[in-house]
């Protein structure tokens, strides 16, 4: 017992011989922390544009077909599977909703969106015709909100 005390004694000494006290270190830690640079304006407003577009490409943007059905993909493209999958169940049920006029069953609605799917439109299609005023500039949560 009293040889292991020694061992961990003589262990520690050596130890904390080798962290040392060494003034050479703290200059170079000094100088490297002064060589640092705050990043730039230019970099900052490289970031910030960065973050707008991506912020932008997060929303839906219905000024054309064309345009609502890539940000739509783009839209899809930035979520995880489960997010994805609410977005999907959301904009069918908007589409759902879309299909059918005021007042109308839900079978006459379910009726109506066969119809569109039958005449070849997507939901895509169906949304930008019936909401697509409504879906401009809308984010994920806002196209959850509109589905519930």
């Amino acid at each position: 017992m009293n040889t292991l005390i020694r061992i961990t004694a003589v262990a520690a000494a050596f130890a904390l011989s080798a962290c040392g006290d060494n003034e050479g270190d703290k200059k170079k830690a000094d100088d490297m922390a002064a060589e640092v640079q705050t990043p730039s304006e230019s970099s900052m407003d490289t970031a910030t544009e960065a973050m707008t577009e991506v912020a932008e490409a997060l929303k839906l943007d219905a000024s054309s077909l064309d345009a609502f059905k890539e940000s739509l993909a783009s839209m899809k493209a930035s979520l995880d599977e489960e997010k994805t999958a609410q977005l999907s169940s959301a904009l069918a049920t908007l589409a759902k909703k879309a299909s059918g006029e005021g007042g109308e069953s839900m079978m006459d609605n379910a009726t109506n969106m066969a119809k569109n799917m039958g005449d070849g439109k997507s939901i895509a299609d169906v949304l930008y015709e019936k909401l697509g005023d409504d879906l401009h500039g809308a984010t994920f949560e806002d196209v959850l909100a509109m589905a519930n």
